[in-house]
């Protein structure tokens, strides 16, 4: 109690009025060994000027006489070197206050990203892409042949009627067609890329462009068919058109339609019935099988779609083309990034993207809150497992058998066959 000034002041009170007991006299003197003689002083003047007149005592105190000179001067000390302190701090505010702010917005808004120094991602930046070298891609031709291409892979991997297919030091696989003499007498049924599970694959076609396919898609190319069916894509794509003005108009078929690219560089999402597509860089138009008119998308970021739906008329399909408004670009290809880092997406969108990448079923996405979002980052390399642990601190449970993911409370056992269900980027 005695280094709070308030109560020495107290002591000091009952001191002048005569009332101070011996317990508390002894605290008085203690406070002489903490405060210095002009703190002591200060506090003295401080109760007298406080105290009424009928408060003060008749008698005297002790012989002892308030040195108001000292105090005054004191004051007039403190008063002058107050002054003198605030301007101080009013030129010092003036200096460092913008550079604080500068300080304080950059550590707010800065990037946060865990350390991976040490991790299965360690020296990869947030905006390396997943490398390719390392991938392992199957190359299907005909009706069930088959095989694999490994890092370990270089120079021509493959040889067939219509296309040969070459792998490069950085992991590309380029296609290249065969001249005509050298067709003759052969089938010419193309060839399909195949990616797996946590695999990606960069595709060089004759005319440079280049498709990065995400894991579990597939491009089937097929120079000898019509030129709408010569490329189709299934799964999820980023290409990458040549630089050049003069290039040829580029058609990827899909499962309800087709896109063309005049120039520049496109995403593309292809699934059962649904076909997805955002301009990156020029321009694109979609087309759908059931219909004639077009979308075009033209403007960075500009995104569309054709979604197939069953009439009420038993087998018969109505084809749905839609502008669907300008898209994130960083999030539509978050994908193609060794560290991938989200920040308050939806929990939907960031299943349906893991679910592409390890491979997994989701038996139900209406179970997932359709409200419920997740900040978090995971490296490419990491197991399915930091997934589920990122989606259960996101507050949501889930339940896994035999690779089928439920997000239903009420199923904590799931039948063993199930179809496949992967969403989409919206």
């Amino acid at each position: 109690m005695i280094y709070k000034k308030k109560y020495v002041k107290t002591l000091i009170r009952k001191q002048i009025k005569g009332v101070l007991t011996s317990r508390e006299a002894g605290e008085l003197d203690a406070c002489r060994m903490i405060y210095t003689h002009d703190e002591i002083q200060e506090m003295i003047a401080d109760v007298l000027l406080s105290m009424e007149d009928d408060e003060l005592s008749a008698t005297p105190l002790d012989g002892w006489k308030p040195d108001f000179k000292a105090i005054i001067r004191k004051a007039e000390k403190r008063s002058r070197s107050g002054q003198s302190l605030w301007r101080k701090i009013g030129w010092g505010a003036a200096v460092f206050l913008p550079i604080l702010s500068i300080l304080f917005y950059w550590y707010a808004t800065r990037e946060q990203l865990p350390d991976f120094l040490h991790g299965p991602c360690a020296g990869l930046a947030s905006d390396v892409e997943i490398p390719v070298t390392e991938s392992i891609v199957s190359l299907r031709w005909g009706d069930t042949a088959a095989m694999q291409v490994t890092g370990r892979n270089h120079g021509e991997v493959l040889h067939k009627a219509d296309v040969r297919v070459f792998k490069t030091e950085e992991g590309v696989l380029q296609i290249r067609e065969v001249d005509d003499e050298r067709r003759a007498g052969e089938s010419a049924g193309g060839i399909a890329v195949a990616t797996g599970r946590q695999q990606q694959a960069m595709v060089e076609l004759p005319d440079g462009t280049r498709i990065r396919l995400n894991a579990q898609s597939t491009l089937h190319y097929a120079p000898g068919k019509e030129k709408a069916q010569q490329i189709k894509v299934r799964g999820e794509a980023y290409v990458q058109r040549p630089n050049e003005t003069n290039t040829v108009p580029l058609i990827i078929g899909t499962s309800n339609g087709f896109v063309e690219s005049a120039h520049g560089d496109f995403a593309l999402l292809s699934l059962n019935n649904l076909t997805r597509a955002a301009a990156l860089d020029g321009e694109l138009s979609l087309h759908a099988n059931r219909r004639d008119d077009t979308v075009l998308l033209s403007c960075y970021g500009a995104q569309g779609s054709i979604t197939t739906h069953a009439t009420a008329q038993k087998g018969v399909f109505k084809d749905s083309l839609k502008y669907e408004g300008i898209a994130d670009t960083d999030a539509i290809l978050v994908w193609t990034k060794a560290v991938r880092t989200y920040k308050d997406v939806p929990l939907r969108e960031f299943v349906a993207q893991m679910s592409f990448w390890y491979g997994f079923r989701v038996k139900d996405y209406h179970c997932l809150p359709a409200d419920r979002r997740i900040t978090t980052t995971v490296c490419y390399r990491k197991d399915k497992e930091a997934v589920f642990a990122a989606i259960r601190e996101a507050g949501v449970l889930l339940y896994e058998s035999k690779g089928i993911i439920s997000f239903c409370p009420e199923e904590a056992q799931l039948p063993k066959n199930m179809g496949t269900m992967l969403a989409s980027w919206k």
